[in-house]
């Protein structure tokens, strides 16, 4: 026990320390993203080192799953990137945010999505155990899914709050979360973005390897 709450509060120590300086509100939206990491890493039955060489090595197994951790990263960085460029301009609609409303969420998202899945697959067929089971790893990521879901819809309230009709004009052409998806309906648009994602993670537990 002692052993896993130093390795604990190593991951966490970095992770929080540069919270107060970015904000409140976006320590609050790195928050649930930075707890999932922590709890992946500790999880893991075998080195980081090891886990991250095993990232590199070209076998078939996981690719997927890699491809969606280095578009999930990669959509993080672009989105934040471009926000803060286009940061004076008001409603931001340009660049990821012409795909969905919500692109650095999305990214996250993605990320642990193949994290998880790759997580679970070292669960069950690695030597090691973590102290999360499978059903457990999964729990931890559907928390982090509707925490993403939450902020969204809050930050949303602020934005239509804020910039009226512009914002809400936006929001009738952009989809929340899932790109292309399109409805006339925003709560249906809202329930799909939180229905596909543990869909997908299901399928990608569940593909034979």
């Amino acid at each position: 026990m002692k052993s896993w709450l130093l390795r604990f509060a190593g991951y966490l120590v970095p992770i929080v320390q540069p919270l107060p300086a970015l904000g409140g509100w976006v320590g609050l939206m790195t928050l649930p993203f930075a707890t999932y990491l922590i709890m992946f890493f500790t999880n893991l039955p075998v080195s980081i080192i090891d886990m991250l060489a095993a990232f590199f090595v070209p076998f078939p197994i996981l690719i997927l799953e890699r491809v969606l951790i280095i578009i999930g990263f990669l959509l993080i960085v672009y989105s934040a990137a471009h926000l803060k460029m286009k940061r004076n301009e008001g409603v931001v609609t340009s660049g990821p945010y012409r795909l969905v409303r919500h692109p650095q969420y999305l990214g996250m998202i993605f990320s642990t999505l193949g994290l998880t899945s790759w997580s679970i697959w070292i669960l069950k067929s690695t030597f090691g155990v973590g102290f999360l089971n499978p059903s457990q790893t999964i729990g931890v990521w559907l928390i982090e899914l509707f925490a993403y879901i939450l902020l969204a819809l809050v930050e949303e309230l602020f934005l239509s709050k804020k910039y009226g009709k512009i914002f809400d004009g936006y929001k009738h052409k952009v989809p929340f979360l899932i790109p292309f998806l399109k409805t006339s309906r925003k709560d249906l648009d809202v329930f799909v973005s939180i229905l596909i994602p543990p869909i997908f993670l299901f399928v990608l537990i569940n593909a034979p390897i």
